[in-house]
C-alpha cells in the first residue's frame, strides 16, 4: 500500500515539488472583507493588490469537508495518507484535518507542521521521499517530528501595518512598535518548535536585519539544507542565499529561494524576508 502526502497551500511548496512527488494541496481560505475565496494563483494576485493598497485581508484554515474531499479519492484508490498542516497554534487547519481523518480509521496520519511556510513544506517533501523509500505512516510521522527539532526559521517585517490589520501577532506589536520608532530598528523573529512566533532580538536597518538573519543561521551549522523566502524582493533574497551558501558550505543551487505565500503575506505584509535551515541530523 503506497502513501500519499497531503498539505495545505500555507506550505508555499514549489510547483516542481508538487509534481515530482505527487503531493496534494488543500487550499486555505482567503477573506477579502465579506468575501471568501480559495487560496490559489489567481486569488493570491488579488491578495497582493489588497496588501499593497492597505485593504483588509485575512486567512482561515480549510473546513473539514475540504480535507475529507482530499483524503477520500486517495484512500479509495488504495493509498494511505500522511497529512502535514499549518501549526495548530495559528490556525484551525490541524483540527480540521484531524477531524476529517476520523472518517478513515487507520488510513490517515495527521502531523502538526509546527513551522511556517516552507518550514513545513520541507517536511512534506521529506515525507514524500520517505514514502517513496517504503516507510510506513508511523515511521514517517516520527521522522517529521524529529525533523521539526532541527528546523530554524528567522524573519523580519518591513512594516507593522499588516500585522495590526491581521491580528495574529498582536502580542508582539507593542515592543515591535517601540523598536521601529527607535533608530530604524527591525525586530528579528523566530518560530519555535511548537510553531509559536517570538522575537529574538533587534537589528538596525534592513541591511542589518539581513546580516542578522545570515549570522543566526550560520550558527546552526552543519546543515542539510537552507531556504530563503521573500515578498517581491528577489535581489535581497538572492544576496542572502549567496551569504548562506558561502558560510554554510552549501552549493548555491541547492538553497531554495521562493516567494512567500498567502499566510505570511496576509498577516505580515510586503517586505518580509525569511530564511531557515535544517540542521544535519546524522551528527546527533
Amino acid at each position: 500500500m503506497t502513501i500519499k502526502i497531503v498539505t495545505d497551500t500555507g506550505s508555499d511548496m514549489p510547483p516542481e515539488w508538487l509534481a515530482a512527488y505527487d503531493i496534494h494541496l488543500v487550499p486555505l481560505v482567503l477573506r477579502f472583507g465579506d468575501r471568501e475565496v480559495e487560496d490559489n494563483e489567481t486569488t493570491r494576485a488579488e491578495l497582493w493588490q489588497r496588501v499593497e493598497a492597505g485593504l483588509p485581508c485575512e486567512t482561515s484554515g480549510p473546513p473539514v469537508g475540504a480535507y475529507e474531499a482530499a483524503f477520500a479519492p486517495l484512500i479509495a484508490a488504495g493509498h494511505q495518507v500522511l497529512c502535514i498542516t499549518l501549526p495548530a497554534v495559528h490556525s484551525v487547519t490541524y483540527n480540521s484535518a484531524w477531524v476529517a481523518a476520523q472518517s478513515f480509521p487507520g488510513q490517515v496520519e495527521v502531523v502538526d507542521g509546527r513551522s511556517l511556510s516552507l518550514g513545513y513544506g520541507l517536511q512534506a517533501r521529506e515525507a514524500a521521499q520517505l514514502a517513496e523509500a517504503g516507510a510506513d505512516l508511523t515511521t514517517i510521522a516520527a521522522a517529521l517530528r524529529d525533523m521539526q527539532r532541527h528546523i530554524t526559521i528567522r524573519f523580519f517585517l518591513e512594516s507593522l501595518d499588516q500585522v495590526k490589520r491581521g491580528g495574529r501577532l498582536n502580542a508582539l506589536v507593542p515592543v515591535m512598535s517601540k523598536l521601529g520608532q527607535t533608530l530604524n530598528i527591525r525586530a528579528i523573529l523566530t518560530v519555535n518548535d511548537e510553531g509559536r512566533i517570538s522575537m529574538v532580538g533587534p537589528a538596525r536597518g534592513r541591511k542589518g536585519a539581513i546580516k542578522r538573519l545570515a549570522q543566526d543561521l550560520i550558527e546552526t551549522a552543519p546543515v542539510e539544507t537552507a531556504i530563503v523566502g521573500h515578498s517581491r524582493s528577489p535581489d535581497e533574497a538572492g544576496a542572502l542565499a549567496d551569504m548562506l551558501a558561502e558560510q554554510l558550505n552549501l552549493p548555491r543551487a541547492e538553497i531554495i529561494v521562493f516567494e512567500i505565500g498567502a499566510v505570511l503575506l496576509a498577516h505580515a505584509g510586503n517586505g518580509v524576508l525569511a530564511a531557515g535551515t535544517v540542521r544535519r541530523r546524522q551528527d546527533e
